[in-house]
Parts: C-alpha cells; structure tokens; sequence
C-alpha cells in the first residue's frame, strides 16, 4: 500500500481577505474540492461504516458511489 502526499493550500489570513474586498468564509481550492469530495461520499449508506474486508473492496465501493453520484449529476443536465 502506498501513501498519497500532497499539500493544501494554506487558508487566507484576514489580512489577505480585507486586501481582496472579502470577508467570512472564503473556499481554497484545494481543500475545497476535498472537503466537497468527502462529504458526497459520506452520503452513500454503504459507506457510512467500514466493514469491507480487503483495501481492494473499499476502494471499489467508493468508485461506485463516484459512479452514481455522475449518473445522478448527468440525468439533471
């Protein structure tokens, strides 16, 4: 098994956000597209609780919730 690395972008202080003309929640992108892709799949059932046997049958559960969360999206288009 092999680990993933990759680095967030770091979250704006107040002062960046004033310079900007923003305040409250501003998203980054790149914790925001993770935070995003954990909460879609936190929302399929069968994922909610581990209880696969092997890495290989986790990771085929969560491809399959991606699966069906782009079949819904596309049927909405």
């Amino acid at each position: 098994m092999t680990k993933i690395r990759f680095q967030l972008a770091p979250k704006p202080t107040k002062a960046e956000k004033t310079a900007q003309g923003k305040s409250g929640f501003v998203p980054v992108g790149t914790r925001w597209i993770l935070e995003r892709s954990n909460a879609w799949m936190e929302r399929s059932k069968s994922l909610v609780k581990n209880f696969e046997p092997t890495f290989s049958h986790a990771t085929t559960k969560i491809n399959l919730c991606l699966m069906r969360l782009m079949l819904k999206r596309l049927a909405y288009i």
